[in-house]
């Protein structure tokens, strides 16, 4: 990926990217500038001058290309729906969670300008894996994205570790990433903000096993419809 390479890939449509697609690549451009804040404070108050910890997604360099132009990139060749990116939004969020609870040598890959493009073509590629009935295999997404076959298989089997296999989004947690991102394309459109959606509050528990409680139905049906709404606006 440091030297960007041009892979065969099928011909996408010139049609731009949903909104979505950019409120994430602004999201993590925004989290990788403070991931490499945090490693040069770590680095310099490291007594020895070590550098951050290896992960199989950190490179050697930073890659060329704006988060935001590769985002745009797998959504126009990748042919994953734009809810694969609310949902790979879901896992990265998970992720930066367990950092800041782990210990430093357990603790899942830093968002930083060396990491940021391997995580987010891994989690839409899991995300596309989970939530679309039809979807490209390793091999394409690994042109798409720049890597090596064998290493887009390595970053799928280390993300999938490091989120412990908890794949799964209710439609509450859809619904509420679903308004955060709504409300991220209104502030940069300057569009007053509509009234919060009710605030799911899913158990850990209840989100990886448990179906939902009669008494919740109405309030899910709710949430999906909300959901839904905001998923037509976002993808415009």
């Amino acid at each position: 990926m440091e030297r960007w390479k041009k892979g065969s890939i099928r011909k996408g449509a010139a049609a731009p990217a949903p909104k979505v697609v950019a409120v994430l690549a602004g999201l993590l451009e925004r989290a990788a500038v403070r991931g490499d804040a945090d490693a040069d404070a770590d680095a310099d108050a490291d007594a020895h001058g070590a550098g951050p910890v290896a992960t199989a997604f950190r490179g050697r360099t930073r890659p060329e290309i704006s988060v935001r132009r590769y985002a745009e990139r797998i959504y126009r060749y990748a042919g994953c729906s734009p809810a694969c990116f609310v949902v790979a939004h879901v896992y990265l969020d998970r992720l930066a969670r367990r950092r800041e609870e782990e210990d430093e040598e357990e603790a899942p890959a830093r968002v930083d300008s060396y990491s940021v493009h391997r995580l987010l073509i891994t989690s839409v590629m899991v995300a596309a894996k989970f939530m679309d009935d039809i979807h490209y295999n390793n091999a394409y997404f690994a042109r798409v994205g720049g890597v090596e076959v064998a290493e887009m298989n390595g970053l799928e089997l280390e993300l999938l570790f490091a989120l412990r296999f908890h794949l799964n989004v209710t439609p509450a947690t859809f619904a509420t990433y679903c308004a955060k991102v709504e409300g991220e394309v209104m502030a940069a459109e300057d569009i007053p903000l509509p009234p919060p959606l009710p605030s799911p509050s899913p158990s850990t528990e209840e989100e990886r096993h448990e179906a939902p409680r009669q008494d919740d139905t109405a309030r899910r049906l709710a949430l999906i419809k909300a959901a839904h709404r905001i998923v037509v606006q976002i993808t415009q």
